[in-house]
């Protein structure tokens, strides 16, 4: 497992328009999920890199595992999540001023395939997509258990209910 993607351009410069398949497992060494309580754990990047003289198609799944608490009631899941890249890498700095630039014949698509993981992955890690969360008052999981309280809350803004315009 490796923290750089780095893709050898020789076998697609010698065959111009082929798709040439890539496959890595990659561990990112920097935070790239918006979960407080979440890892990403492993990233299988399946990529399909195609020479079109003089820049490079990128594109493929990031199938990436994550480990973590539910953002609603803080039980510990693992997740999986595909991500989809779909990048052109430019030979010269000047074509690529907002995209990404290869060297020579090696490619490092590390930062397109960081940037699209920080892009694409959901903004909240939930256990299920109708977690229920915790009970503000007793803290009970409302997924495994129906709780006693007191459902009828009070809020600062109770009094703006009777205001009429």
């Amino acid at each position: 497992m490796s923290d750089k993607i780095i893709v050898d351009l020789t076998d697609n410069i010698a065959n111009i328009g082929k798709p040439i398949e890539f496959h890595f497992d990659f561990l990112p060494t920097q935070g790239l999920l918006p979960y407080p309580n979440a890892q990403l754990v492993n990233v299988d990047a399946s990529l399909t890199v195609t020479f079109m003289k003089p820049n490079v198609h990128v594109c493929g799944t990031l199938h990436c595992f994550v480990r973590g608490f539910c953002d609603k009631c803080l039980t510990e899941i693992e997740r999986d999540i595909d991500v989809l890249i779909d990048q052109i890498f430019y030979k010269d700095i000047d074509d690529g001023e907002d995209g990404y630039v290869y060297f020579g014949s090696k490619l490092d698509a590390t930062k397109a395939i960081c940037d699209e993981i920080v892009l694409s992955v959901p903004t909240s890690l939930l256990c299920k997509p109708d977690c229920k969360g915790l009970c503000p008052k007793c803290g009970a999981n409302l997924n495994e258990k129906q709780c006693n309280c007191d459902k009828s809350h009070s809020s600062a803004f109770d009094a703006l209910k009777n205001l009429k315009f």
